[in-house]
């Protein structure tokens, strides 16, 4: 995102600054404000990405070659625009592509004067997957996107090539990925070429070693985002991630507490390491604060983003289930809320 790579200051008293934020215990329940108004076509959204260029917001889903949604304002009212890559991927990952092979977690940013929208082909279930990237000058209706297919990151049995987010801090394209096997890993693109790998090694940033409830098998940690922002002139750097299972039928729902959730851990680097508000390590500790989880009618909110809006306010972006609505893939919607790091750590707020 383009509002991700941007540090913003919270000018917060003395007083304010020697308040402790409260410890949250990386599963703990915890009630959130519902997420704010918004209107328009919210319906069989996963993974959104946003980006504003003039007077408009841009939304980037998984699904369809990757969909894209206008809106005047995060409240909306949104309205579908068009694929980004109509004819598919060219990345090839499967015989059947069409077919079996899903375009997911669409990343947008504007880098000097061209949108680069990195995105994944993957299999479900498998490590049959890549990241690529597709670039456009404009964002406006009827653009057309060139896809540059792969960035050439490696195999590796460790993990899986999905869930891409840039974060840029100076000259440095910091790029996260990941989700199941060891969870997220972090390497670098290209400091000549955002279409390509740096070569730098993946290096892996979270891992949760927990079984999960009755399964043999471990937590879930997937969708890295990073985001950073300076508190009583401290820069942190946050990488919020959603953790436990996505996307599951209303017969076959995972184990209270083991929904997709959205958690956080922060360091003084953008490599990290990364703790949670208890000091636990996310990579060996099994560490990670809670953000937002499921409650009242919201269950399983993630595939997260964070930005900074034109007020200045941080704002996290999401998917989640309308219990109200319905479980079914077509049925997950769009959601914001407002977020405050006063104390240091992101709270939901009104």
């Amino acid at each position: 995102m383009t509002y991700s790579i941007v540090s913003y200051s919270l000018l917060v008293s003395a007083a304010l600054a020697l308040v402790a934020a409260t410890p949250i215990h990386p599963r703990a329940a915890a009630s959130w404000p519902d997420p704010e108004p918004c209107t328009g076509n919210n319906s069989a959204i996963h993974d959104p990405s946003l980006i504003k260029k003039g007077d408009t917001w841009y939304r980037f889903s998984t699904n369809d070659n990757i969909l894209i949604a206008n809106a005047p304002s995060l409240n909306g009212p949104w309205t579908y625009q068009q694929q980004m890559l109509p004819q598919g991927s060219i990345i090839k990952v499967a015989d059947d592509q069409q077919l079996w092979v899903s375009k997911l977690a669409p990343d947008v940013h504007l880098i000097d004067s061209t949108y680069h929208v990195y995105y994944a082909v993957s299999t479900s279930g498998s490590q049959a997957s890549d990241i690529g990237v597709a670039t456009s000058p404009s964002l406006e209706a009827g653009s057309t996107w060139t896809d540059h297919g792969s960035l050439g990151l490696p195999k590796s049995s460790d993990y899986n090539l999905i869930d891409p987010n840039l974060f840029r801090d100076g000259d440095t394209s910091h790029f996260i990925f990941g989700s199941f096997w060891r969870d997220i890993f972090q390497t670098t693109l290209s400091a000549d070429d955002p279409t390509k790998w740096s070569g730098a090694a993946p290096a892996n940033v979270v891992y949760n070693s927990t079984i999960r409830l009755g399964a043999d098998a471990t937590t879930v940690e997937e969708g890295g985002f990073q985001f950073s922002t300076t508190v009583a002139g401290k820069t942190w750097y946050y990488l919020f991630f959603s953790s436990g299972l996505c996307c599951q039928a209303q017969d076959d729902l995972a184990p209270a507490g083991e929904e997709y959730k959205v958690m956080v851990g922060r360091a003084e680097s953008p490599t990290g390491p990364f703790v949670d508000q208890a000091g636990k390590s996310c990579l060996s500790g099994n560490g990670g604060s809670l953000v937002l989880g499921s409650h009242g009618f919201v269950y399983a909110p993630g595939g997260q983003g964070v930005l900074v809006d034109d007020g200045g306010r941080a704002v996290i972006y999401y998917h989640y289930v309308d219990t109200r609505i319905g479980y079914e893939y077509k049925d997950f919607q769009f959601g914001f809320n407002y977020l405050d790091f006063s104390s240091g750590w992101p709270v939901l707020t009104t």
